[in-house]
């Protein structure tokens, strides 16, 4: 069986894969006028909804829903959408791009209505005013995909799944509310509006409203956000968490064949410089009883808190290694050293039993010639 090569390149590509999922929203209606038109209903007076021709979150030319607030402090424009069947043991994604200009005066909204039954919060507690998000745009005049989730009937979930995504990096800047069906919501509507704001100036534009099935069918967060191999900046894979200052975010296993991570620190060259300051056994025993890890390398409580590097963490693991092998050389040398010894002390044995052996030679030679000499001497007694 042939093996994959998987990519970031080929993760990037498979997001932009155009989807077949039905939006549940009839958008026929979405054409230049003013107030409400087939499928939603305005939110404040005609004059302060107008569709019309403007510039859209991906750079296009496309009819925009714009909300003209005027002085009065309540509703500044926007829509109820009619209600759409769904399936209340199944989850549903609502979402809309909104982008507000001259002030953060009023409140943007995204929200939802259950039909038949309200929709509950995820701990149970029926909503019949559920909203996703009411707040203010981040950053004025950018595009912002605003993501509610409405979660199935049977659900035990209590996580938000939810978010704020900017426009311009694709990355997920704030978590919202999701709310859940109860057995008997047969229905949802879409809803999103400006509300209390005063400031004539102001204008709120509103693009691409949404309700989503959620069956694996449905357009990719970064689908909807229009993320490309060229454009994408930041990328979620089985997750919508994307920690601040990361590119890529999994969510569960992930298989390769080939992984090359461009390491930004030197290499462990070093540890082989005649001045590396490599620590005795006595100092390396030390540290290990005090800190339980080895010098240099992240404590269990710190990988846990921090994650890994996974370059750091190759290039800390080579530096150990080629420590090892100075260790192991300087071992050789001296086992080399003891063997030497042991060598010349077996010499030296050799020669003492040689030495010995003559001295016993000449010892026995000795107590011979001492017991001629006293015989001469005896012989030489009794002759006087």
């Amino acid at each position: 069986m042939n093996k994959l090569l998987i990519s970031v390149w080929v993760l990037c590509c498979f997001v932009s894969i155009p989807t077949k999922a039905q939006n549940l929203l009839n958008l026929d209606g979405w054409t230049v006028g003013t107030g409400s038109t087939t499928g939603f209903s305005q939110n404040g007076a005609t004059s302060e909804n107008t569709r019309e021709w403007g510039i859209g979150p991906h750079g296009e030319r496309a009819i925009l829903w714009k909300a003209s607030p005027g002085s009065s402090s309540n509703a500044d424009g926007g829509w109820v959408s009619s209600y759409r069947p769904i399936d209340h043991s199944k989850m549903y994604r609502v979402s809309v791009w909104i982008k507000k200009t001259n002030s953060k005066d009023g409140y943007s909204y995204l929200g939802c209505y259950g039909g038949g039954a309200s929709v509950t919060t995820l701990a149970g507690s029926p909503n019949s005013n559920p909203y996703f998000w009411v707040n203010d745009p981040p950053i004025l005049d950018r595009w912002y995909l605003i993501v509610g989730y409405v979660h199935g009937s049977g659900d035990a979930s209590t996580t938000n799944y939810g978010g704020i995504y900017d426009g311009e990096t694709g990355e997920r800047v704030y978590g919202i509310t999701d709310y859940k069906f109860q057995t008997s919501t047969t229905s949802l509507a879409h809803r999103s509006y400006l509300y209390y704001d005063t400031n004539t100036s102001d204008r709120q534009y509103f693009y691409a409203p949404r309700i989503d099935e959620v069956n694996g069918n449905e357009p990719s967060i970064a689908e909807l956000l229009g993320l490309t191999p060229q454009s994408l900046d930041q990328l979620t894979v089985g997750t919508d968490d994307l920690p601040s200052g990361y590119k890529l975010s999994v969510g569960g296993d992930a298989i390769m064949e080939k992984v090359k991570v461009q390491v930004e620190t030197a290499w462990p060259d070093y540890v082989f410089d005649k001045n590396y300051p490599l620590k005795s056994i006595e100092e390396l025993k030390k540290f290990i009883a005090e800190k339980g890890h080895l010098p240099g390398l992240p404590s269990a409580s710190e990988v846990k808190a921090n994650n890994q590097d996974l370059g750091l963490i190759q290039q800390k693991l080579l530096e150990k290694i080629e420590e090892l092998s100075l260790y192991t050389i300087a071992q050789e040398q001296k086992l080399k050293e003891l063997t030497d010894l042991n060598t010349e002390n077996t010499v030296l044995k050799s020669k003492y039993a040689i030495l010995n052996t003559q001295y016993s030679l000449l010892s026995t030679q000795y107590k011979a010639l001492l017991a001629r000499i006293e015989k001469l001497e005896s012989a030489s007694n009794d002759n006087k």
